[in-house]
């Protein structure tokens, strides 16, 4: 399967979206059932009201007076109010109940969603924003609560209700029954008209607002760049293209709606006028009694109310079917693949054989690419921007695989990638970023990423990574707490934080991804005095810009447009006055002019 664009959606599919909602179900559908029920016989105590009305009327007021004709009037009137008590507890039942099943639903797919997403690969998240899968998970999957609360919790009531009410009807008079049905196919027409229009408008607006959440979010993201650039305005003039989209589409729907509603009432008012009309040509005959009139009128109400009130119960509804699509499609991504054997790296053993990638077929990043990081290696990789060297590091840790977008062998411990489990296989290698992320957490968390190591592992990864500096800069030490996104420390601050997280695990790889690019001198020459110890006993890929940083290397592998042109260690290459040897004069050239 491949990826999607967010934004196309295939034939709108409410029933197997239904389906898959009611899976969430499981372990309470007997809870559901009884909702259901309660539902069912609050909707029969409406249809049995116009009755009582009724038989007051005609048995009652407009009958032969009796002594009891008081008392069984007053008798009538508490059954009513016994009734309508019984129905509003019935009610509060069935809605507090559903309302329960639909929160436990939304949390139940928020924890699939989002544990999903983290299963997914790296190259899912190329193509879909942050601010869309936000989107996703916080809006979309809230509006599926509605599904249970405000659609089940009344469409079954109001179906039944609708069935119980015509056919109370038919019985108290066929003739009045067949005035009122006779508006039915105007109304059934008029309901998949609106149906129509409003499905094809909320799934354009659910896409509206992804891109709206999409974009506020970059933006927030990119506030430093978007000052520093004086881009306020031009990001401002964009944001108001996209909500003014929204806008319309809210207007469609708002248009939509303001033709809907009132002819419902109108169709409302013209059964109310036949039956008014028929109904009393019938009283005066002697054919209609003014009960069955007064009942009438009542139960036409009970037909067009639930009608009305359609429009919003079919735009929540709605409004859930497309949100479970999309969650769904979430869903029905695979997940990153991995092997079924789980081994555990030992030795660090590397081998790249006759490696090609590329992440669009007409742009190769790698051509045959071949190379071997032998047991406590040190091996550096050096070229051009664009010549290949993170993607190496990339499909080492797995984040990318080379089936369906290269060819060639990865192997580590001579177990090649696509046999290892990836999980485990990420657990022995320890990545240190240029560009570490760091949670809104303190130091000790953002080290240790939550999981459950030892005191005495973390301390031992600030000592080796020179981070001990940076925890006794504050009185908290560990416990200090750290902003969103690191923004209250130094970029070197956060590097030797990187490299106290893949220190913590202990693990016999190292992937070092331009590690010291962006440090201070200063820092950047704690971190060479502490590499050697950093490094012992371990087998490391060192992606490098700052070719000064990895002349001690044992091997140095130098890429060009993705091939490797060269190979050797530092002397050796200098000695063949090659690309490596340009590169450096260059690099120690600025160095001196700086």
């Amino acid at each position: 399967m491949s990826f999607y664009d967010e934004e196309q959606l295939g034939r709108f599919q409410s029933v197997g979206s239904l389906l898959r909602l009611f899976k969430y179900t499981e372990g309470r559908r007997l809870f559901l059932t009884f909702c259901i029920v309660l539902s069912l016989l609050s909707a029969c105590i409406q249809v049995v009201l116009p009755l009582l009305i009724r038989r007051g009327v005609d048995g009652y007021m407009l009958g032969p007076a009796g002594a009891g004709g008081a008392a069984a009037i007053a008798h009538l009137a508490w059954s009513y109010g016994g009734l309508l008590g019984v129905y509003l507890l019935l009610s509060w039942g069935s809605t507090l109940g559903l309302n329960a099943i639909g929160q436990a639903v939304v949390q139940a797919v928020r924890r699939d969603v989002f544990g999903h997403l983290h299963r997914l690969p790296i190259r899912y998240f190329d193509h879909n924003p942050v601010g869309r899968l936000t989107t996703r998970v916080a809006n979309d999957s809230d509006a599926l609560a509605e599904v249970f609360a405000s659609v089940i919790a009344t469409a079954v009531g109001d179906l039944i209700m609708l069935t119980g009410v015509i056919a109370a009807m038919f019985v108290l008079d066929w003739r009045l029954a067949l005035w009122v049905c006779s508006l039915l196919p105007f109304l059934a027409f008029l309901m998949h008209w609106f149906r129509h229009e409003s499905q094809k408008i909320y799934r354009t607006n659910r896409v509206l607002l992804a891109r709206i959440n999409a974009f506020f979010q970059e933006c927030i993201q990119g506030l430093g760049i978007i000052k520093s650039f004086v881009g306020e305005a031009r990001m401002a003039g964009r944001f108001a293209d996209i909500n003014h989209q929204y806008y319309e589409t809210e207007m469609r729907l708002v248009h939509t709606l303001a033709i809907f509603r009132p002819l419902v009432g109108t169709a409302a008012t013209l059964g109310m006028g036949l039956v008014l009309w028929q109904g009393g040509l019938g009283v005066l005959r002697g054919a209609v009694t003014l009960g069955t009139l007064t009942a009438f009128l009542s139960y036409v109400k009970m037909v067009f109310s639930p009608i009305d009130e359609m429009a919003e119960k079919l735009n929540l509804f709605q409004q859930a079917i497309i949100a479970s699509e999309r969650l769904f499609r979430i869903l029905d991504t695979p997940c990153e693949e991995s092997g079924k054997s789980v081994p555990e790296v030992q030795r660090g053993h590397i081998e790249f054989r006759s490696v090609s990638f590329a992440y669009d077929p007409d742009k190769p990043v790698l051509r045959d690419v071949s190379f071997e990081v032998r047991p406590t290696e040190k091996i550096a990789l050096v070229g051009p921007t664009g010549s290949g060297k993170t993607t190496i590091a990339g499909l080492l840790l797995g984040f990318y695989r080379l089936a369906g977008h290269g060819s060639g062998e990865i192997l580590v411990d001579g177990v090649r990638l696509e046999d290892w489990d990836v999980r485990a296989l990420r657990r022995s290698i320890g990545w240190v970023q240029q560009d570490l992320f760091l949670f809104r957490t303190d130091l000790r968390h953002n080290i240790a990423l939550f999981s459950p190591v030892s005191d005495e592992a973390v301390e031992k990864a600030v000592d080796a990574s020179e981070a001990r500096r940076l925890v006794e800069q504050h009185a908290d030490g560990l416990s200090h707490p750290v902003n969103e996104r690191g923004s209250s420390l130094s970029q070197g601050e956060r590097q030797l934080l990187s490299f106290a997280r893949a220190l913590v695990k202990d693990p016999p790889i190292l992937v070092l991804d331009e590690a010291t690019a962006s440090v201070d001198s200063v820092t950047e020459k704690a971190i060479q005095e502490s590499l050697h110890h950093i490094l012992q006993g371990r087998s490391a890929l060192i992606v490098a810009h700052r070719l000064s940083t990895i002349q001690e290397a044992d091997r140095i592998l130098v890429l060009k447009k993705g091939r490797l042109v060269e190979h050797g260690s530092h002397d050796e290459l200098m000695a063949q006055n090659g690309l490596y040897a340009h590169l450096f004069r260059t690099q120690q050239l600025e160095r001196v002019e700086a």
